[in-house]
């Protein structure tokens, strides 16, 4: 029997948390039962191409573009020619396109995600009507809609998406394995960065975007080291050691208590730095670095949003406070901080809730995937 021939569309090659799903996911399908391709329309920042490519996906820049131009010609074309078994677009709504494409192109499995729970663009009214014309297309384009939350399939779809068979939740796996405490490599991890031992790092880890409102974060940062000056900041993701980050942090004034790492392979290895975690968003889909620092045992304290009310038991909802509240996120960390916040429920929790064999499994079977 060939292999499932499968078509996965990314907003990009950058590191980011879509991306991310989908290298996990090829690297646990494999490519023996399966042949994976990826696409993007975007052609910047190409960082996790080679590692797509490691994991066996062939690498496509094609994409419909928006509104109607030669690219949805080329791009339904190239559909009917690799023959494709499923499409899979990790572009919320703007999946609306492609999905009605690669209906009219014959292949009998689309699936869309949502992977945010509020739009991801500016909303001006032309924006806005394509949203809605997207958002028609995809109802009508699609197998089935997912979601690694309930938030963002009620932004989206209302709450009537409940009634219908079309939509799923599915949570993102989280490997419990690769992120867990290592409290004996602790020391020496801190004193490889820099840190003191008497240093108390803020651990922070997300790419540079809007959505993850570093203001309030730094806001944060300075006021407990104006109490404390053995704070530190920590800061991992796409963007955070640029020029750019670098002038935000000296505006603050906390650019030389910073360290500012951009992408890192390692990054389980540096949750074991932090003494707290901080996660302002004021949108999220699936906070998966929440849950990272939750399954290495850090404490953490984040933003009261629905995504991640979604992932804190409700008895540690007080880890919480209002999004852009930087004076209330001080406050809770004072009061938190001593002392330390209890890990070991957060920790269990979350290896029992985000199983990643268990997750991804399940987001191969609504793709239909798993018929071998």
């Amino acid at each position: 029997m060939p292999p499932h021939k499968i078509l996965v569309l990314l907003p990009s090659y950058d590191a980011g948390g879509a991306e991310n799903y989908a290298l996990r996911l090829i690297e646990y399908a494999g490519n023996q039962d399966y042949e994976w391709h990826v696409t993007s329309g975007n052609p910047n920042n190409r960082g996790m191409e080679p590692k797509f490519e490691a994991a066996g996906a062939a690498v496509h820049y094609v994409s419909p573009g928006f509104g109607l131009s030669p690219r949805v010609i080329n791009f339904w074309r190239f559909l009917r020619r690799q023959r494709f078994d499923a499409v899979m677009s990790l572009n919320g709504v703007f999946a609306g396109v492609p999905m009605a494409l690669a209906r009219l192109a014959g292949i009998p499995t689309r699936v869309a995600w949502h992977r945010r729970s509020t739009p991801a663009y500016k909303q001006t009214l032309g924006r806005l009507a394509y949203a809605r014309l997207a958002l028609a297309l995809l109802g009508s384009g699609t197998t089935r809609i997912l979601s690694n939350s309930e938030a963002a399939l009620d932004t989206f779809h209302g709450a009537g998406w409940r009634l219908s068979e079309k939509f799923a939740v599915i949570p993102n796996g989280v490997d419990a394995e690769r992120f867990r405490p290592r409290p004996a490599e602790r020391p020496a991890i801190r004193e490889r960065l820099g840190f003191a031992e008497t240093d108390f790092v803020i651990g922070h880890v997300g790419r540079v975007d809007p959505a993850k409102d570093h203001e309030t974060l730094f806001r944060i940062v300075r006021a407990l080291h104006d109490d404390d000056p053995n704070v530190r900041l920590l800061m991992i993701g796409t963007g955070t050691d640029s020029p750019a980050m670098q002038a935000r942090l000296a505006t603050h004034g906390i650019a030389d208590i910073s360290h500012a790492m951009g992408v890192r392979d390692d990054v389980e290895w540096l949750y074991q730095a932090m003494d707290v975690f901080v996660f302002p968003s004021v949108t999220e889909g699936q906070p998966n670095a929440l849950i990272e620092a939750m399954l290495s045992g850090v404490p953490v304290v984040a933003s009261d949003i629905a995504p991640i009310r979604g992932v804190i038991p409700d008895e540690q909802t007080g880890l919480l406070f209002p999004p852009g509240d930087a004076a209330s996120g001080i406050g809770l960390l004072r009061k938190t901080l001593e002392p330390p916040i209890h890990t070991t429920g957060l920790m269990h929790w979350a290896q029992s809730r985000y199983a990643m064999g268990d997750k991804l499994s399940r987001a191969l079977e609504e793709v239909s995937l798993a018929k071998h």
